[in-house]
């Protein structure tokens, strides 16, 4: 009774080969994610949230019909127009590009009470825009935050 035995490939040693890339796998991962730089907490955290506290509530409270500002985007004249209310004592207005930072623009209005700001923006590229507009009337702040796609 010669038993000729198979020494081949079989269900052993899949699972042993299984758990050898699982652990390679796991081992490359590991070192892969601690060389990663996270920045989801600045040095500053404290002072950082308190900013972001102070612009919830500019931007959540109830602003008076006569404090109101009234914006129209002319995509086809590459215009923006910004109606401001009488009383104004300063207003600015940040455009934030989420894909390219670099093509942010922050402007800053100086003239005569209930005027309209009139606002060139052939430097709008194509594409989403989010615009946030702060303003002062009588001593109150406010502020709008919308979106915008350019074309």
């Amino acid at each position: 009774m010669n038993k000729s035995s198979k020494k081949g490939f079989h269900w052993g040693h899949g699972i042993i080969l299984t758990f050898v890339l699982f652990g390679a796998f796991m081992a490359y991962f590991y070192i892969h994610m601690t060389h990663q730089v996270i920045e989801l907490v600045g040095d500053n955290y404290y002072e950082d949230g308190q900013k972001f506290q102070k612009k919830l509530d500019l931007k959540n409270q109830k602003v008076p019909t006569s404090d109101t500002l009234h914006v129209q985007f002319f995509a086809k004249n590459k215009l923006m127009l910004v109606r401001l209310p009488m009383g104004i004592q300063s207003a600015q207005i940040q455009f934030f590009r989420p894909s390219n930072a670099q093509q942010d623009k922050s402007l800053v209005w100086t003239s005569k009470d209930g005027e309209a700001w009139t606002i060139p923006s052939e430097f709008l590229t194509k594409g989403p825009w989010k615009y946030s507009i702060s303003w002062s009337v009588n001593g109150h702040n406010y502020l709008k935050e919308a979106r915008l796609l350019a074309n």
